[in-house]
């Protein structure tokens, strides 16, 4: 009898656990909207001065070019500017 009890009681423990998991893992994903689609689908832009790809929000532009980094936007500006 003792035994039914314990697994029964094992059982709820793990229900419990599981319920409340799924709670705080969705309530995850409503606070962080950097873990939605959107951000997978952000569109990259490539660096004029040495070919990485960046996203678009943080890359620095310059008449429509586009720089990983100030310093890159100031080296291709002095060689590339007159």
């Amino acid at each position: 009898m003792g035994l039914i009890r314990l697994l029964i009681i094992a059982a709820l423990i793990y229900l419990v656990w599981r319920v409340v998991k799924g709670l705080l893992g969705e309530r995850r994903r409503h606070d962080d909207p950097a873990d939605g689609p959107a951000s997978l689908s952000q569109k990259m832009v490539k660096c004029r001065q040495c070919g990485v790809h960046v996203p678009e929000n943080e890359a620095f532009q310059h008449n429509n070019m586009a720089f990983c980094s100030q310093d890159h936007q100031r080296q291709y500006l002095e060689h590339h500017e007159p």
